[in-house]
């Protein structure tokens, strides 16, 4: 009784129309010294989370343990608040009230249980803040060296840049010790700048070229800056990822699905162009649909299909298109853009997750080709793995695509997708890999970053 007398007291003050609105409020309960341990706990960690350093009453506040502790919880879940008052694609973090949920944890005595919840466990970030104090480090030392251009040098050849390069590479984690004089090019360190090249998407060829003086002179604190951008965008996910779940990766596109926190199922993706960016957002898989076929965004229509019709009369028919109530539609079918397989992902974007019948595009390395839909390569396996529950296997699903009719199946177990841009991504057994920022989001979450404390 209690609990809701307070609940509706509260309501109708927001409301303001208690009669009681001016009455104080109570005071909350003192903290458990396990939590204020806790608390505190959390607090001491947090500078080797890559967080800011919070201490209780550090501003002086009313109730400093809340303040400290929802100081903390902010500060995990990234320092951008609102990351689509930023980019309206940037819709992965998703809204909470810290406030209201500590409270409610404190009311229920887990406040030990939410400090838990707050406090990412993904690895790779993990991997990202530490790896981020290296390149730290060089940077409050002044950088690497630059290493100047020249014609590319041979192996065994002397080159009066290679010393530069040694300590360059050495800096990444890219240490050649030489077998013989510095200045010469020897098979260590052909290797070291094959495998720089590697991780900075150039060809592993240990030729020193211009693309690889690029990357080089890259400054150390540009690279800082794509780290910490990195770094924002993956505090936007969820602090506990679901163990079963869909990852989009736009960065370098390729789709993932997890079961039981392992990767199972890894495929090629397509993903929006420049010009047309798939966002970042989080959603779920309600249902996959057989032989979709395609309503024509009103957009794509004015643009591009019927151009095509007055420009060779027939283009429609041709191509399975027909005209309904004002909208283009597209018959499923061998030709219709969406494959054979839609993944149903409400969105507010939409954006659709398919199947294509432009299967050699796969094949490209370069694959940011679409109006902001995401292709996948192996709609049939992520299919089959989705309904698996439901006692489908691949030859179900064949048999339903056979059919060549419109089936939608809605989905028991409904996994969350998320969209994700990375461009630096942790590896196993080495240096960071630095991707090109194809979307040119790093530098502007950059600059959002320098304007905050």
């Amino acid at each position: 009784m209690g609990r809701a007398f307070v609940f509706v007291l509260t309501a109708l003050a927001l409301a303001g129309s208690s009669p009681l609105a001016a009455a104080p409020a109570a005071s909350p309960a003192p903290l458990a010294q396990a939590d204020q341990a806790a608390i505190n706990l959390a607090l001491a960690a947090a500078p080797a989370r890559g967080l800011p350093a919070i201490a209780v009453n550090a501003n002086g506040a009313a109730d400093p343990w809340r303040a400290a502790a929802v100081g903390y919880a902010q500060a995990e879940r990234g320092r951008i608040a609102d990351p689509q008052a930023l980019d309206a694609n940037f819709a992965l973090k998703s809204a909470a009230d810290l406030g209201a949920e500590f409270d409610a944890a404190r009311a229920a005595g887990q406040v030990q249980a939410w400090l838990a919840a707050q406090t990412h466990d993904d690895p790779d970030l993990q991997a990202l803040v530490q790896a981020r104090a290296a390149y730290a480090a060089v940077v409050s030392a002044g950088g690497w060296p630059l290493v100047g251009a020249g014609k590319p040098p041979k192996r065994g050849a002397a080159d009066a840049r290679l010393p530069a390069l040694r300590q360059r590479l050495a800096l990444e984690g890219y240490a050649a010790a030489p077998s013989g004089p510095p200045d010469r090019f020897d098979s260590a360190l052909e290797a070291q700048l094959a495998a720089f090249q590697s991780r900075h998407g150039l060809a592993s060829d240990g030729v020193l070229n211009a693309a690889t003086l690029e990357a080089l002179n890259t400054p150390a604190d540009e690279r800082l800056s794509e780290i910490d951008a990195n770094i924002e965008r993956a505090r936007w996910l969820p602090a506990r990822l679901p163990p079963m779940r869909i990852e989009v990766d736009t960065g370098d596109p390729q789709a993932t699905l997890y079961q039981n926190g392992q990767a199972v199922l890894t495929m090629r993706a397509i993903v929006g162009k420049p010009s047309t960016r798939t966002p970042t957002f989080a959603s779920n898989v309600v249902a996959v649909k057989f032989n979709p076929p395609w309503i024509v965004p009103a957009g794509i229509a004015a643009r591009e299909i019927l151009p095509k019709e007055r420009r060779h009369p027939g283009y429609l028919a041709r191509n399975d298109f027909y005209v309904a109530h004002g909208q283009v539609i597209q018959r499923p079918g061998p030709k219709a853009a969406l494959g054979y397989i839609k993944f149903e992902i409400p969105d507010s974007f939409d954006v659709y997750l398919h199947d294509t019948p432009a299967r050699t595009l796969f094949a490209k390395p370069v694959r940011w080709l679409s109006h902001g839909c995401m292709r996948i390569e192996k709609p049939r396996e992520l299919a089959a793995a989705l309904l698996a529950p439901q006692g489908w296997n691949p030859g179900a699903v064949d048999a339903a695509i056979a059919k060549g009719s419109t089936q939608s199946v809605p989905l028991k177990v409904q996994p969350p997708v998320f969209v994700v841009y990375r461009t630096v991504v942790p590896t196993p057994d080495g240096p960071l890999l630095f991707r090109k920022d194809v979307y040119g989001w790093d530098a502007k979450i950059a600059a959002a970053l320098a304007s905050r404390p």
